[in-house]
């Protein structure tokens, strides 16, 4: 059985890109900004390959731990009771609490 769609992976990466992008700009402007070796092409491509590796991580990761949560019967449950979109947001927002 497949838990997850395209529909529902797209909502989890959109909601996923959000959480983690507030907390790289929040660390990584600082440190790319005041890097004096580097021009501004070479920044920002740093700052955006920075960006998308640890989305792309922490992605993984919340795809991941929400799959080990299905085993329990009772959130499995829950989980398909709701429709794409909350299904999304739930995967892409897994690791928020911890």
């Amino acid at each position: 059985m497949s838990y997850y769609n395209s529909t529902i992976l797209k909502t989890a990466a959109k909601v996923s890109f959000l959480h983690i992008s507030w907390l790289v700009a929040l660390i990584g402007i600082p440190i790319v900004f005041f890097r004096d070796s580097l021009d501004l092409v070479e920044k920002a491509l740093l700052f955006s390959g920075l960006l998308f590796f640890f989305w792309f991580v922490y992605l993984l990761f919340c795809i991941t731990f929400h799959r080990l949560s299905m085993r329990n019967e009772h959130n499995k449950f829950g989980y398909l009771a709701k429709d794409d979109l909350e299904k999304g947001k739930e995967v892409g927002t897994h690791l928020e609490g911890w």
